[in-house]
């Protein structure tokens, strides 16, 4: 956020709560803290900290980690729509696509072992 920005930014805020400050040295705090921010991202974390803590006053340090928590949710929300060109089905070397006859007779054995294991474990706990 620009200055500028800061500065209409906290004579919103002053002007819902005035335990907020609106002074020079507030605008260059809230500016240090919000610098890297999106003055909408930040709005919406000032109405999010409102709604959840009313009876706490905005504080700079508050606002940043909240809009970075914001910023962070909408990044992970855009890459899950995205195609991940990285994902393969099987690496052509994996023991699975060598042997795959022999794979499938492994899974099966394993199968019936841990039922086994789970028949004993049933029988010991009923006795």
């Amino acid at each position: 956020m620009q200055v500028q920005e800061v500065i209409s930014m906290l004579r919103w805020i002053n002007e819902g709560d005035p335990r907020v400050q609106f002074n020079d040295s507030a605008v260059e705090q809230w500016h240090y803290a919000l610098r890297t921010v999106d003055p909408a991202v930040a709005k919406q974390a000032v109405l999010e900290h409102v709604r959840q803590h009313e009876a706490i006053a905005v504080t700079p340090a508050a606002i940043a980690k909240r809009a970075s928590n914001i910023k962070t949710s909408r990044d992970a929300g855009r890459r899950a729509i995205e195609a991940n060109p990285k994902q393969s089905k099987m690496h052509p070397l994996s023991y699975r696509s060598r042997n795959p006859e022999l794979w499938d007779q492994l899974v099966k054995e394993g199968e019936q072992q841990r039922r086994e294991e789970l028949r004993l474990a049933s029988e010991r706990r009923a006795a």
